[in-house]
């Protein structure tokens, strides 16, 4: 039986007071298939504010760089390690400047970004998560971005065999083509509950539109997410102990196959008086490993 995921975003915030390498604290890969997702690889604009298809690395390499990967893979081989591309705010929309060289671009830019985080073993990217919150347009996401996910996976060089879709209901529509169009190599559909229309108030509800995100997609690839930004949390769209309760009804009736947190910088620091680190992700991998 396969162990269920849990993916944690992080370097997704520079210059962050606690948090400077992996959290251990966290990583449980006895028990769970455990992921570190990288954000962002972001594209360079031209002056229209329009992509280029050109990406760097714009995650806190500093604290989660070359060599802190490194460490991480050697002392924790079975932790996966995802690059997120993309953006989540309105400053990194999909946008593409010209679409007949977008692809090109980033295969070549991204696969400089895998070859960088190699050791002698070859490239230590596991993956890629694609995660552009804004969308300005419909079609050219779907085959543009499913190109490139073909390109990056046949490339022998590297060692792409995890790939997946990061939607919320603000832009599902968006991923549902994409995912339709490369439904075989996308492993996971990491859904944001954190960005919903309408606050989800009760674990019945959560359930709901649990099911109903699984029907757009597939079966046992849609992984919930919450997140621990405080930016996030002022929206109130969901709170912890609906998350939590939530996920506790769909693991009673073996609906879980995993979860994924935003973000790693934010759940260090308790929101709450009393609260430990990483209170809710630890609280998700007892439950997901509950038997």
């Amino acid at each position: 039986m396969p162990k269920p995921i849990f993916r944690e975003y992080i370097g997704v915030k520079r210059d962050s007071p606690t948090l400077h390498d992996f959290p251990s604290e966290i990583i449980d890969t006895e028990n769970l298939e455990f992921h570190f997702i990288l954000g962002f690889a972001t594209e360079n604009y031209n002056q229209a504010r329009k992509g280029t298809g050109t990406f760097e690395e714009s995650w806190d390499s500093e604290s989660f760089g070359l060599e802190n990967v490194k460490k991480l893979k050697e002392r924790y081989p079975e932790v996966k390690v995802v690059i997120s591309i993309g953006g989540r705010g309105v400053q990194t929309p999909f946008h593409p400047a010209e679409e007949n060289v977008w692809v090109e671009n980033a295969q070549e830019s991204l696969k400089q970004i895998f070859q960088k985080y190699s050791n002698e073993s070859g490239s230590m990217i596991d993956g890629i998560d694609i995660n552009y919150e804004h969308i300005s347009s419909d079609e050219p996401f779907a085959r543009l971005v499913g190109q490139l996910i073909t390109e990056l996976k046949k490339d022998d060089d590297l060692n792409i065999n995890v790939v997946s879709i990061a939607p919320s209901e603000t832009n599902s529509s968006h991923y549902q083509k994409l995912y339709n169009a490369k439904k075989d190599y996308i492993n996971w559909v990491d859904y944001q509950f954190s960005n919903q229309h309408k606050p989800v108030h009760k674990d019945d509800h959560f359930v709901e539109f649990f099911k109903t995100v699984e029907k757009d997609y597939h079966l046992r690839k849609v992984l919930p997410g919450f997140s621990t930004d405080p930016d996030d949390a002022k929206h109130n769209k969901i709170t912890r102990d609906v998350f939590i309760g939530g996920c506790t009804r769909l693991k009673q009736t073996s609906s879980l196959p995993g979860v994924f947190f935003w973000n790693a910088h934010d759940s260090v620091t308790p929101r709450s008086d009393g609260d430990k680190p990483y209170i809710v992700e630890l609280s998700l991998q007892q439950l997901l490993t509950k038997s």
